[in-house]
């Protein structure tokens, strides 16, 4: 496999498939297929939409092609889960903008055989500056109409509500009382992987798409 991103191929495709229900033995007998068909071009794709995302959207989106970096483990953490599979059957790729990673405006893509998802979004772990900025007619609407904008035209998730009722001294019909009960923030949808996931054209479907999170990326950038 070459530096340069050609594409996924269908044996890379294949594997990340049947890996889900997979065990460790049947890994260790396919870690050549993974590494030729499944490694090498995730990091060479990492290193190519980088470029594009610091370009297009922000110069300092971090892209970094390795493990725990912006390629998430393909190991499930079984000590929260045990009756899982070993390994995901999906790749996860992480791009954010910030000093601290685990808490930073993220942008992400989660590819398997069959879809290809995107999300923005960020922890939020001084909740107090997140319920003011909500509150305020001005940061709050900005991001109601991000999301809003986000939306038209596809079946929009938004994840991270943390509280059943919306936190005091806010009331129940407050006009982003979603938001407010929310520890942490991610909107995201997924669709059908595209037959330009087997070439260098897949760099350009997946930016067009983290282009329309942009907006929300930036709101976090600017004010958390």
């Amino acid at each position: 496999m070459t530096s340069e991103f050609t594409g996924f191929t269908q044996e890379g495709l294949s594997f990340l498939h049947a890996l889900g229900a997979q065990d460790k033995e049947w890994f260790d007998e396919r870690r050549s297929t993974y590494a030729d068909h499944v490694v090498a071009p995730t990091k060479a794709f990492v290193t190519a939409i980088g470029e594009r995302l610091a370009d297009r959207i922000a110069p300092e989106i971090v892209a970094q092609p390795k493990a725990n970096g912006s390629i998430a483990p393909i190991n499930n953490d079984l000590r929260f889960s045990p009756d899982k599979s070993p390994y995901k059957d999906h790749l996860l790729l992480k791009f954010w903008e910030g000093a601290d990673k685990k808490t930073a405006p993220t942008l992400y893509i989660r590819l398997s055989a069959d879809d290809v998802g995107f999300a923005t979004g960020a922890l939020l772990p001084d909740l107090d500056r997140w319920r003011q900025l909500i509150d305020n007619e001005k940061t709050g609407a900005e991001l109601a109409n991000a999301i809003s904008a986000l939306s038209s035209g596809r079946e929009l998730d938004i994840a991270g509500e943390g509280y059943k009722r919306v936190p005091a001294p806010h009331s129940a019909d407050h006009p982003r009382a979603d938001l407010l009960r929310h520890k942490m923030f991610q909107a995201r949808w997924s669709e059908p992987t595209p037959p330009s996931v087997t070439s260098s054209d897949f760099v350009d479907y997946c930016v067009t798409r983290l282009e329309a999170c942009a907006p929300i990326h930036r709101w976090f950038v600017q004010n958390l």
